[in-house]
């Protein structure tokens, strides 16, 4: 799970363009194998279809323009498959959820992305951390995401990441989210959780991701490709 890249500064939320080539030829050069998203929900809906043993998704969450500008020129170098998760109420604007002006991809953009063979998925509607919300008010922006993406012409796969990683604790709360995502046609949510996802996939609105950050070294970021949440 990636945000930002920038080619000098590196950050918690971003990586230099330095760092996002060598963790990628890290793991190239170490066994892993980068799948697409449509290869992962392929081998959800057809199980015969399997991931090979060492798949690795790279997701990238918001939809910074620094994506486009840096990150996409080392991916088709690289020959590697990418998903911007994207929130759909600030598509061509500033990621103002962290009082922030970074520019956010456009609706040309991210389609030029997506022909360009870079999968869209959706990121909540306005960047909401669905731990603090009520099970009614992530329907509301579940829905509304989806009504946006359409309006925009945007090809979204049936995929989301939760903001900030948050899911609601109450158990009511939880499967109202659920039941909207199924009845949307989400098919895969992905969380943060540091670990490593098991094969078959089993809880698919529980999937892990790595949080990969800019501020910590390369050999903690081998750490966690190779053992999840780290102590």
């Amino acid at each position: 799970m990636y945000h930002k890249v920038d080619p000098l500064t590196p950050g918690s939320l971003t990586v230099t363009t330095e760092q996002l080539r060598q963790h990628i030829t890290y793991l190239q050069t170490s066994g892993y194998q980068f799948v697409t998203l449509n290869q992962v929900l392929g081998s959800v809906a057809t199980p015969a279809t399997a991931l090979p043993r060492r798949a690795v998704l790279l997701t990238f969450d918001d939809g910074y323009e620094n994506n486009l500008t840096y990150a996409v020129p080392i991916l088709h170098e690289l020959s590697v498959p990418a998903t911007i998760f994207v929130p759909t109420a600030y598509v061509g604007k500033t990621n103002v959820w962290d009082e922030g002006s970074d520019a956010l991809l456009t609706v040309e953009q991210l389609k030029g992305l997506s022909e360009a063979g870079i999968a869209l998925a959706y990121h909540t509607h306005e960047h909401l951390n669905f731990k603090n919300e009520t099970g009614a008010r992530i329907r509301a922006d579940l829905e509304q995401s989806h009504v946006e993406a359409n309006r925009m012409g945007l090809p979204m796969a049936p995929a989301f990441s939760y903001s900030y990683g948050g899911r609601p604790k109450n158990p009511a709360d939880r499967q109202l989210m659920r039941e909207t995502m199924a009845r949307l046609g989400i098919k895969l949510a992905f969380r943060i959780g540091n670990r490593i996802n098991p094969l078959p996939l089993r809880d698919l609105y529980e999937l892990n991701r790595i949080d990969v950050r800019g501020s910590e070294s390369f050999a903690r970021f081998r750490r966690k490709v190779k053992w999840g949440k780290l102590v």
